[in-house]
């Protein structure tokens, strides 16, 4: 028999897909680190998405603000006018919003009957793991199971309840016990030690957080892995059990998801603030610098998770990839040889041939660091990278059949004119290309904005406004939250970026309808004859333009598939003048056909044969 029971616990609202990386993590580090512990894992978001059905389930799941409404409205019934009020406004443009009162009342009739009725007391402790779109889903399990078997200790971890965020909510819900602050697995098993030795309000140790006897919050810090390949592979057995329960998901193939790496190599702490960083971003508040595994060994996750969960589908959790070991990654993976179909996150600055190398290994999908098309713009985010770097990644996605779900960041605090001058002029070269989804700028908690909010014009930051109608006010106004609001320039970057929205608009529908009549054909593609180009720019009513290029005009056309520099042009071509290369360049930027950023030049057409570029077998210059 164990000695000690632990149930982890993961709410509403992950896609249904997916198993929970947090909880097949801890499950499968604990069972190594401590074989006497009993692990339990729970996924009430699959029963949820088995009774409102997967396609209903997904579309509440990828929006934050419905998605924590569904709670709300169970968890703070004070509010339920103002919460159907949101729920619309989120809706306002896109028809009829779901059903508030209905989906609520049987989600609580589902855990009511499904969940509450458990012998949670048979636990030694109970642990819930609260990230992107759970804390009303939590806290209302949390309130429900802390009613039923009020002895029962609670602790709660995830990216939600990272540094001051989980010292809010172990102030302000006393139905919470402890709070595991950054990476969980080296502070929960100093937990389940402590409260094995019976002293879970023991000594200061760094990840935890918990009340003292005066009951004060002390803790604090953090505590992780040194070298993540003391990781084993993830256990999402229990996931996969509960699955089999659900009789509207029996056609459902999870996919599955891994970590190569945790943090982000681009986000730099120096000296106790941020260095480096992209400065809208806070997904790296759990950790504490970089740390990658070992190519070989990801690979060989990758295999044991398929042969024993009969799924070919990967989603890699990173918040960026190791660019270091990215080439032996996918080499590693692709020598596996099987039929992956893998999503990631890529920085813009990822290089044709290492999309080359992803797509053989089965990357499908990716979402593109890209946010701007304004290189003056990605300055002040401090992206690191400039526009034609996010047009070349644009178009390489495009050639090899990957889809991108990236974004442009609209109303950037301190953007201007000129940042929306350029993002317009610059959408008129990427139309053949997978549109961006806009994205309005949020303000999220101790991201480089947030913590330097003067830099950026902004003054009194606070939790934002929908929280005080989710959330019961002594919660709303006390909480340290995730998103914020802010007093600044939010109107007129708001009125000055309408131009970009609508033109993102019409990019979508226009992209959407262009390849349903040409498909699959891409928008701009060349042919190449070998000692001439054929570019075709297909448009509506099944209508194409076509444009024939000889000799040098080819030879330099193809050279610039990738980015290069008028240097390294007149290098290849010595025998054309810098004034005919200008001529060249210029007409074919006029007709939308290359791009051009300061002296570096990008050819616009992709191979309509992709097959080709993935063999290796394409002619050169």
């Amino acid at each position: 028999m164990a000695s000690f029971r632990l149930a982890l616990i993961s709410m509403p609202w992950p896609l249904a897909n997916r198993p929970s990386i947090q909880l097949g993590t801890l499950k499968s580090f604990l069972k190594v680190k401590a074989p006497d512990i009993q692990v339990d894992c729970y996924h009430p978001y699959l029963e949820v998405a088995n009774l409102l059905g997967l396609k209903a389930y997904n579309t509440i799941a990828e929006r934050t603000w419905v998605a924590e409404s569904i709670y709300a409205y169970l968890f703070n019934p004070k509010r339920r006018p103002e919460i159907t009020e949101l729920v619309s406004k989120e809706y306002s443009a896109e028809g009829h919003p779901p059903d508030l009162e209905n989906i609520s009342r049987q989600i609580d009739r589902l855990h009511q009957r499904r969940h509450l009725n458990l012998a949670w007391s048979s636990y030694d402790l109970i642990g819930l793991s609260i990230c992107l779109s759970q804390l009303t889903s939590s806290l209302y399990m949390i309130r429900e199971i802390h009613r039923h078997h009020p002895h029962c200790l609670i602790a709660v971890g995830g990216s939600s309840c990272s540094g001051e965020l989980g010292y809010s909510l172990l102030a302000n819900s006393p139905e919470i016990d402890f709070v595991v602050s950054g990476e969980g697995e080296l502070p929960l098993l100093t937990l389940i030690n402590r409260i094995k030795n019976g002293d879970s309000k023991g000594d200061d140790s760094a990840g935890l957080l918990w009340r003292d006897k005066q009951g004060k919050v002390t803790g604090g810090g953090l505590k992780q892995l040194s070298n993540l390949e003391e990781l084993p592979v993830p256990d999402y057995t229990d996931y996969f059990a509960q699955l089999s329960r659900q009789s509207r998901l029996s056609n459902l193939i999870p996919n599955l998801p891994v970590e190569t790496s945790r943090g982000c190599w681009w986000h730099r702490v120096k000296s106790g603030s941020v260095d480096r960083a992209c400065k809208f971003c806070n997904l790296n508040l759990q950790w504490q610098g970089y740390r990658s595994k070992q190519p070989t060994q990801v690979a060989r996750e990758m295999e044991e998770l398929a042969r024993k969960h009969f799924s070919l589908k990967f989603s890699f959790a990173d918040n960026i990839l190791d660019s270091r070991k990215l080439k032996g990654l996918f080499q590693s993976i692709t020598e596996l040889d099987r039929s992956f179909e893998i999503f990631t996150e890529v920085r813009a600055s990822v290089s044709r041939g290492d999309l080359i190398q992803m797509r053989r290994a089965g990357v499908n999908r990716v979402q593109i660091g890209v946010e701007a098309l304004s290189t003056s713009l990605l300055a002040k985010i401090n992206k690191g990278t400039t526009a034609i770097q996010n047009i070349e990644v644009m178009k390489h996605c495009e050639e090899l059949g990957i889809h991108h779900s990236s974004n442009l960041i609209l109303s950037f605090p301190t953007s201007d004119s000129r940042d929306v001058e350029e993002t317009l002029n610059n959408l008129d070269f990427v139309l053949p290309y997978q549109p961006l989804r806009k994205v309005r700028f949020w303000l999220g908690q101790n991201s480089p904005v947030d913590l330097h909010p003067e830099q950026f014009g902004i003054r009194r930051v606070a939790n934002h406004p929908y929280y005080k109608k989710l959330l019961p006010d002594s919660l709303a106004e006390s909480l340290c939250l995730m998103i914020k609001t802010y007093i600044g320039d939010r109107t007129k970057q708001k009125k000055l970026w309408m131009p970009v929205a609508r033109d993102l608009d019409r990019w979508q529908e226009q992209y959407h309808s262009l390849r349903k009549d040409h498909f699959p054909a891409p928008l701009l593609g060349y042919r190449d004859g070998g000692d001439f180009l054929l570019i075709r720019r297909r448009s509506e009513n099944y209508e194409m333009e076509t444009f024939r290029l000889k000799g040098y005009s080819r030879g330099i056309y193809r050279l610039c598939e990738t980015r290069r520099t008028l240097g390294q042009i007149l290098h290849e071509f010595p025998n054309v003048s810098l004034d005919k290369l200008e001529n060249f360049i210029s007409d074919m930027v006029e007709k939308r056909l290359m791009f051009r950023e300061g002296d570096q030049v990008l050819s616009l057409a992709v191979n309509e044969e992709p097959h080709r570029v993935l063999c290796g077998v394409e002619r050169k210059k």
